[in-house]
């Protein structure tokens, strides 16, 4: 369990989210800390889970993943992690979420075109365990919000 974010943590997050390669000497300038503070506050951070990465954000698109699809992935009965395992394997995969309601899985796919989404979803389908899929094409994404944003307040 984790300690709930309190408003320095928040203030830091918001910070890196606005400039991830920001050093931590302007960190502390900006949220008004000691530079010790900064690292120590992070390192918690880190160590806690709550800050997983400082990778760059990409836009699927301009590197060419235009097509984004969602697929909900009804399973068979007592065979979760070797399909997760399966499904993860395959790296235009992005995202797997267990869900309820209809269907076992969620999964977030990326493809550079219609084509070769189809390619992806035959590999899909060809995992013995999947019995049914009901894939859905995002046509636009209006929003995209990171947890980062949501914490921070920003």
């Amino acid at each position: 369990m984790h300690r709930p974010l309190d408003d320095t943590d928040r203030r830091l997050i918001a910070a890196l989210t606005a400039d991830p390669r920001v050093s931590h000497a302007e960190l502390a300038r900006q949220v008004d800390i000691a530079r010790g503070t900064v690292y120590s506050r992070l390192d918690r951070l880190e160590r806690e889970g709550v800050i997983v990465g400082y990778g760059p954000e990409l836009s699927p698109a301009a590197a060419g993943l235009e097509v984004l699809a969602f697929c909900t992935l009804e399973i068979a009965q007592g065979t979760h992690d070797d399909t997760v395992d399966a499904i993860g394997r395959i790296d235009e995969v992005t995202e797997i979420h267990t869900i309820t309601g209809p269907g076992d899985l969620l999964v977030r796919i990326v493809a550079r075109s219609n084509d070769h989404l189809h390619e992806v979803l035959q590999q899909i389908t060809k995992i013995p365990t999947v019995r049914r899929s009901q894939s859905q094409l995002a046509l636009a994404t209006d929003l995209s919000r990171s947890v980062a944003h949501l914490v921070s307040g920003a």
